[in-house]
């Protein structure tokens, strides 16, 4: 269950009324849109760790949204544009959510949601102060990203990924999904990320995994620090010490991911 937030953690109301009635219009293409710098686009199927990587790059210097984040850190006015594509929430065209990922076909007949997006971004900004690196985090970045790279096409993409393993029980506890089901899931935005980030140099893309992030805290923030464009704090430690560690392997003891089938990617990521 999705904790509420405090009035105080809220967007403006005008601001929140303003992105929902731009979202809620009919979608069409259009031109203008804001490249002020590059963005960083945070990927990584639910329960991967795009949370913690967002909060940690955010303590570090990144403009994240300000308040414009719900408590998994995903960026609230981005994530519109994702669901609006994806056909979610008030725009809603299959009652399946995110657990029925849309093909590319059927999100770049809607991509006019993201291009107005990107054009009037006013909001998302509003409480940006000095910071030069600015992206956003949301899972569905995963499936969207060829709609986002031809709006943002310098962007850097960061996608985060965890033993499908792990995913599949933690969306078996959140949600309640069968966990084979749950592995597929995982392996279908993997493999969908994976599509987008082989059409960019490596030097706009980077994998990271969670468990090496619960390994080396530090070492890995401070990677992640470099690709972004930040410079590593000076308490990168104490930023660092954020994460739990022992989330990394706790489902290496569970008997249930032993029982899982094998995924083809599973391998690909070093999970064995």
């Amino acid at each position: 269950m999705r904790r509420l937030r405090r009035p105080a953690e809220l967007p403006g109301i005008a601001a929140v009324a303003t992105a929902r009635l731009f979202l809620r219009r009919p979608p069409s293409p259009g031109t203008g849109f804001v490249s002020d710098a590059a963005p960083l686009i945070i990927a990584g199927m639910h329960r991967s760790g795009t949370s913690i990587v967002t909060r940690l790059l955010e303590r570090a210097g990144m403009y994240a949204g300000g308040s414009w984040l719900d408590e998994n850190h995903e960026s609230i006015f981005f994530s519109r544009a994702n669901r609006a594509m994806l056909g979610e929430g008030p725009y809603l065209l299959y009652d399946y959510g995110w657990t029925a990922p849309k093909t590319e076909t059927f999100i770049q007949a809607r991509r006019g949601y993201a291009e107005r997006a990107a054009a009037r971004p006013a909001a998302f900004f509003a409480e940006r102060s000095g910071q030069t690196v600015w992206g956003w985090k949301d899972p569905r970045n995963c499936l969207t990203l060829p709609v986002w790279l031809s709006i943002y096409p310098n962007a850097r993409v960061l996608h985060v990924v965890r033993d499908g393993r792990a995913v599949a029980l933690s969306l078996a506890e959140r949600d309640a999904l069968d966990p084979a089901f749950g592995l597929a899931l995982w392996g279908h935005y993997a493999s969908r990320a994976e599509q987008s980030l082989a059409t960019l140099p490596e030097t706009r893309r980077r994998v990271v995994r969670f468990e090496d992030l619960a390994e080396a805290p530090a070492t890995t923030l401070e990677q992640l620090c470099g690709f972004a464009g930040l410079a590593p704090p000076a308490d990168i430690e104490t930023i660092a010490a954020i994460v739990n560690r022992e989330r990394g392997f706790a489902h290496l003891g569970d008997q249930r991911a032993a029982e899982l089938s094998d995924h083809h990617l599973l391998a690909r990521y070093g999970y064995h």
